[in-house]
């Protein structure tokens, strides 16, 4: 209770006493007056209350992390009295750009509409739903406060940026050994796509040299990739892991991480495979065309460390039913002995497993197993580290072997 209410209490009793004891037209008429001074505000307010009415617009269409909106708050004065003080909370403005803004804070006159447009930095990729804006009243003597959630039906999805890898360590089923791969990888060299001329960059042997001297210029193939070749990509999302995420760090990190590699594969033509938690649920997407990229943006816009199956049981549901030769993508910020036994697992089934531990060292999440790392290193089972202030090229493109 704050002090001015105290203090009011306080009045209204000495004078509602005074009032009883004593008798008589001036104590009475000090009693009403007094009264009245609360009893009208509070009519006041909750006239104005029930006839207040409101709205949020937002782009209905879905965007990227990096770019700018527009949020559009609608405020309308519906009844005959005046509104002094009015105040918004700008929690949407927050939840996407992640500022703290002051709330908006006006006063409206009878049938008055106040309209404010805002500009908002998506800094998070995410499914947000935004509909709701709370709005709070108060009396020109600020003796009463109301709030009052207006729901106007709005959502944004907010796709992840896509980091573009030059190369990605991927092994295809019926080659032997691993390799480090550039642009031209899987190609089948008895397969010619089209033909093109010469850029610089492209490999000498890839010359059509019969072509090049009728035409006088130097004419390269262009191979068609190689049918064999398949990754699947299991990112970890057991919600114990995550309870301690800062800021959803190690979150954003698996998501850019797998974003990168799903849209290198895409532009290859090698089928890809994301296989994620949602909950109780269990998602699987597939594509190995670059149309195909826009249901893995929408669910990794809405990935979330919230999956309710150990990611043992997880991934076991699935090996059974994995393509021969198929690369595994596993990330996780779980590294340990459990799963380095999951890589040995799976390179005995004939599978190729690569490992991508994501981590935040600065607020001590993610853990590393430095000897099942040794051991799974010794055994050619690639792993990387990727530490949430790393760069993603940096840290993928590069084989640390």
């Amino acid at each position: 209770m704050s002090r001015k209410t105290i203090i009011t209490l306080l009045i209204f009793i000495v004078i509602f006493a005074f009032a009883l004891l004593v008798g008589g037209t001036i104590p009475y008429f000090l009693l009403y007056v007094f009264s009245l001074t609360f009893l009208i505000p509070l009519v006041h307010c909750l006239i104005v209350l029930r006839a207040l009415k409101g709205s949020v617009d937002i782009p209905k269409e879905s965007l990227f992390t990096g770019e700018s909106i527009n949020i559009v708050y609608q405020v309308k004065n519906n009844s005959i009295l005046p509104i002094p003080y009015l105040e918004i909370k700008r929690d949407i403005s927050r939840r996407l750009s992640g500022l703290i803004l002051p709330n908006l804070i006006f006063s409206l006159r009878k049938k008055e509409v106040f309209i404010e447009k805002e500009t908002v930095l998506l800094k998070r990729r995410g499914y947000y739903e935004l509909g709701e804006i709370e709005i709070i009243i108060q009396d020109v003597f600020g003796f009463y406060t109301f709030k009052k959630k207006i729901l106007s039906p709005a959502s944004l999805l907010v796709y992840p940026e896509t980091i573009f890898l030059s190369t990605f360590k991927i092994t295809a089923s019926h080659q032997s050994g691993e390799l480090l791969v550039k642009n031209t990888a899987f190609q089948d060299k008895s397969r010619v796509a089209t033909l093109r001329e010469y850029r610089e960059g492209d490999s000498v042997k890839a010359i059509h040299w019969k072509l090049s001297a009728k035409k006088d210029s130097t004419i390269v193939k262009n191979y068609e990739n190689r049918g064999d070749t398949s990754v699947v990509i299991f990112i970890d999302n057991e919600a114990t892991l995550f309870s301690i995420d800062k800021d959803r760090r190690i979150e954003d990190k698996a998501v850019d991480a797998s974003l990168s590699i799903i849209e290198y594969c895409l532009s290859q033509n090698i089928e890809v495979i994301l296989e994620i938690q949602d909950g109780k649920s269990q998602l699987e997407i597939i594509g190995q065309q670059k149309s195909d990229l826009k249901p893995f943006l929408g669910a990794l816009a809405r990935f979330e460390g919230n999956g309710s199956l150990d990611f043992h049981s997880f991934l076991m549901d699935k090996i059974e039913f994995l393509k021969k030769g198929s690369t595994v993508v596993i990330i996780t910020p779980n590294f340990n002995k459990s799963m380095g036994a999951h890589g040995i697992q799976l390179k005995m089934r004939n599978l190729n497993p690569l490992f991508i531990v994501i981590t935040d060292e600065e607020n001590k999440t993610g853990y590393l197993d430095v000897l099942v790392e040794r051991k799974l290193k010794q055994d050619g089972i690639p792993i990387y580290i990727l530490d949430y202030k790393n760069s993603i090229n940096e840290g993928l493109e590069v084989y640390h072997g």
